[in-house]
């Protein structure tokens, strides 16, 4: 009951932080982090009552329009850990990259929060990553999964303010990576820093120091790219880059990428050697991703991303 009490202070006021000024709109970037952290604790308490929201609130999870109070809001019992936040103050959106227990499932998870003016929420958009195989026996490469408890240091860094990118540019630099594995099947025009590393769903799955040499995940973003492996991507489509933060230099995107199970052959070496592709691509798949990039300097530098399998070409809800 204590901390039911507490919640519901936290939210007064929250809300009084926003409607007690004329001359502030909208939510700044301490309202935007305060709407998300009350949407987690209602989440916990499994009560969307505690949660402030506009009259016609949507809510999706996994691309499936759910009510409000359903799916995840039933089965979270943690707060989310491995916790990457993402703040947009001029979209008025925050988001959140992580992991979340489900009953006893340590799941991977993203979310993205629409507020309006007077700190209502208006979207909700969950992303879960739900196994019901058993944890994983082997990373990318053979490599052993390593699985940290945290982001890389470099996504919670903050970017000087003269050296901040728009908006716009942050999302052009990100989309870019879409593009060279969508369309062009290389890295000719995607900005990568020398270092870009990528994990998915917690494991390297590029620049990984663990992977043996010569394989995928030994090599960088870049190389990776130009090995033209992406051709067994049919697709990427509904790329959105709904949360942008200019202060840590983040760009969020979420997307679909296809593969229609036609192609039997694709190069995967720096030479571009043909091999065959896994039986598990032979056959039409979606996934559904939600990805940070950090850029620094203009380049692509680290990339945090949470996917799952969705029916194929299935539409995300938005």
């Amino acid at each position: 009951m204590r901390r039911i009490v507490l919640l519901v202070a936290m939210t007064g006021a929250l809300l009084a932080s926003i409607s007690g000024s004329a001359a502030e709109p909208s939510c700044n970037r301490q309202c935007l982090a305060g709407v998300l952290d009350v949407y987690l604790q209602a989440q916990l308490k499994h009560d969307p009552s505690l949660l402030p929201v506009t009259r016609n609130v949507k809510y999706t999870e996994n691309g499936v329009r759910l009510a409000l109070g359903d799916g995840l809001w039933q089965t979270a019992a943690a707060l989310p850990t491995y916790r990457l936040d993402v703040i947009d103050e001029e979209a008025g959106q925050v988001g959140l990259l992580g992991r979340i227990s489900e009953n006893g499932n340590n799941n991977w998870y993203a979310v993205r929060l629409k507020v309006e003016p007077g700190s209502r929420v208006s979207e909700i958009e969950v992303l879960v990553n739900r196994s019901i195989s058993g944890p994983p026996q082997g990373g990318a490469g053979g490599a052993p999964p390593r699985q940290g408890a945290e982001p890389h240091p470099l996504m919670m860094q903050e970017v000087s303010a003269g050296g901040r990118l728009t908006r716009a540019q942050l999302a052009d630099i990100s989309d870019a990576y879409f593009t060279g594995l969508d369309t062009e099947e290389s890295a000719r025009n995607v900005r990568f820093a020398p270092e870009c590393q990528r994990r998915e769903n917690g494991t390297i799955m590029a620049n990984n120091p663990d992977a043996p040499q010569g394989t995928m995940a030994s090599w960088d973003c870049r190389t990776q790219f130009d090995t033209g492996f992406s051709v067994i991507v049919t697709d990427i489509r509904e790329r959105r880059f709904e949360v942008v933060d200019r202060t840590r230099g983040l760009a969020f995107a979420w997307a679909y990428f296809d593969h229609n199970g036609t192609v039997a052959k694709f190069t995967n070496t720096p030479d571009r050697r043909q091999a065959d592709v896994a039986p598990v691509f032979r056959q039409p798949i979606s996934f559904y991703i939600a990805e940070v990039f950090k850029v620094v300097d203009g380049n692509i530098r680290q990339i945090e991303a949470v996917l799952t399998t969705v029916p194929y070409q299935m539409e995300s809800g938005w």
